[in-house]
């Protein structure tokens, strides 16, 4: 990111951080009925068992039953229509499983998404609380390309625009995206120059290989003012329906602005905005309970 534009001092980031600040959990659970009411009721059920055959597997008749608490006469006659529509199939065995039909509608949301559409809103809640400057980028290469950017409002601020590159070993979201990049990719990028940007920019190989599996461990990766002088990040990856990284969130301030001690708390909210854009490209992941620190 570029160098910051000096002007005024403003806050740290925890003082403009709200004290309820968080994110809602999604409703309901996988494989478990909403609350519904009337003829929306057979739906919900129906959707409920496409949902218990996506996440486990094939699935038995009575296994289905079971799941679902819902009636045996019930559950044969909302398999029956789902077959017919191809939603689900049936195989020999009497296993049903996903039908050819989820494709053509899969295909045709991913067809539709727009990772900066679908970031948009986060990118801005996440600006509003913390008052800084949110990044999203993707890697090009042996770089990383900032896509969409929400300036922070206050005086002092980065000044990357939608566009421009910075190397991956010594950004946020360049590491995040490094870190989860095939094995062939992180290997050819460690045997070139690693370029010094700053006096802590990491350039010897075998740290930055352990850097990337504690970024790996911890979830998020922190630009520790390595690639700008008095600039620190802190990067979280965002997963699409495969569960591959195409993309990540920053957050990023002046070092004066954002102390070490304040890192945890922003990456708690930049996890949880990563997770719900990740949720909006298709990703299903389990929620993490794990105290980060």
């Amino acid at each position: 990111m570029s160098r910051p534009e000096m002007d005024v001092a403003s806050k740290p980031v925890s003082e403009a951080l709200p004290a309820h600040a968080g994110t809602a959990a999604p409703a309901g659970a996988a494989g478990t009925p909403r609350e519904a009411t009337g003829t929306a009721k057979a739906l919900v059920k129906g959707l409920a068992l496409v949902d218990l055959i996506a996440t486990g597997g094939p699935r038995r008749l009575t296994d289905l039953v079971t799941a679902t608490g819902v009636p045996r006469g019930t559950v044969v006659r909302l398999l029956e229509v789902l077959v017919a529509h191809e939603v689900l199939r049936a195989d020999a065995s009497g296993r049903y499983d996903l039908g050819p039909q989820l494709a053509v509608w899969g295909q045709g949301f991913l067809g539709r998404l727009d990772v900066r559409a679908q970031a948009a809103d986060l990118m801005r809640e996440l600006t509003e609380q913390t008052r800084e400057t949110c990044f999203l980028g993707v890697r090009r290469g042996a770089q990383v390309l900032y896509i969409a950017k929400t300036d922070s409002p206050q005086a002092v601020r980065p000044a990357a625009v939608e566009g421009s590159v910075n190397p991956l070993h010594c950004t946020g979201i360049g590491k995040a995206l490094l870190a989860h990049s095939d094995e062939e990719v992180v290997r050819d990028y460690l045997a070139g120059p690693l370029e010094r940007r700053t006096p802590n920019t990491i350039t010897d190989a075998q740290a930055l290989a352990a850097e990337l599996a504690e970024v790996r461990e911890r979830g998020y990766a922190i630009d520790e003012i390595e690639n700008e002088e008095g600039v620190r990040c802190v990067a979280a990856p965002v997963r699409d329906h495969g569960g591959r990284v195409v993309a990540a969130l920053s957050v990023s301030a002046p070092a004066y602005r954002f102390p070490r001690e304040e890192m945890p708390g922003v990456a708690r909210r930049l996890l949880a905005a990563a997770a719900t854009l990740s949720a909006r490209l298709g990703h299903r992941a389990p929620q993490q309970t794990e105290e980060i620190s």
